[in-house]
Parts: structure tokens; C-alpha cells; sequence
């Protein structure tokens, strides 16, 4: 019965997530002045619009966001992640590795924020607001 009622009050929320890479080293945006969960860091994600499928959204919301046009760049999809929060909200984020090309050195992230590179084991002490242990398993048996 509780888990009924549970899913009836849990907002559901699909995003694409980027896991952006450069040199072995992930691009992370720094949410301390615009959080509203309380984060600290957060990979680069996006709500996914009806009329789009989450790849479309990524590359809508990279030009939007940092400016640059992604299309032509090196993107794999990974996989569908279910992270719930203490917010009743369960996540469902479509994962994206992107390799940021050697040439691209400056970011500009629209929304008022900065984004920092670190290498993996700097990620594992970041504060995130939901469990990034699959994004990290991906990171290290895949790209890094």
C-alpha cells in the first residue's frame, strides 16, 4: 500500500546527461550559488522536451547553454540511470558521453555557473544530490 501511494505523489522527470570529457579529465558544473538541492556539482543535464528524444535535447540545450554545436562531435549513449531523490523525484537519465574536442579550451556556461575539470578520483569527493555511482562505473570501465 505505501509503495502505491508513493508512486502516486513521485514526479517523474526524464533529462539527458553529459558526461563531457577532455584528456581523461570530466567537465562538471559548479551549482553552489544556483542549487535548489542543495548540490554542490552536478554533471551537465537537461529537461527533455515532448517533441524530442533525449539526444536531441543534449544537443539543443549544449548550444543554449555553452554555445557550442555538439552534432558533429564524438557522442555515445550509454545507458538509461533511475536515481530517486528525497525530494520525490525520480530521475530518469539518459547518460551521454561526449569528448570534447582538443581545440575547445573555454566555457561558457549560460546559466550563471562555472564548470571545472577533475579527474576521477577529485569526483568521488564532490557533493552531488543523488547517488553518481553509475555514472562513475561507466566513467571508469569505458573512458577513463
Amino acid at each position: 500500500m505505501e509503495l502505491k501511494l508513493k508512486n502516486l505523489i513521485m514526479k517523474i522527470k526524464n533529462v539527458a546527461c553529459a558526461l563531457l570529457v577532455k584528456d581523461g579529465k570530466l567537465l562538471l558544473q559548479d551549482r553552489k550559488n544556483i542549487s535548489k538541492y542543495w548540490e554542490e556539482w552536478s554533471f551537465f543535464w537537461w529537461w527533455i522536451e515532448a517533441w524530442e528524444d533525449s539526444k536531441q535535447a543534449l544537443i539543443r540545450e549544449i548550444k543554449e547553454e555553452l554555445d557550442f554545436d555538439i552534432s558533429s562531435w564524438e557522442i555515445s549513449y550509454l545507458w538509461e540511470i533511475v536515481h530517486y531523490t528525497d525530494f520525490w523525484i525520480e530521475y530518469h537519465r539518459f547518460l551521454y558521453w561526449i569528448k570534447i574536442p582538443e581545440n575547445i579550451n573555454i566555457f561558457d556556461d549560460k546559466e550563471w555557473s562555472w564548470a571545472y575539470f577533475f579527474d576521477l578520483n577529485e569526483v568521488l569527493n564532490l557533493k552531488f544530490n543523488t547517488n553518481i555511482d553509475a555514472e562513475i562505473f561507466q566513467l571508469k570501465n569505458n573512458f577513463l
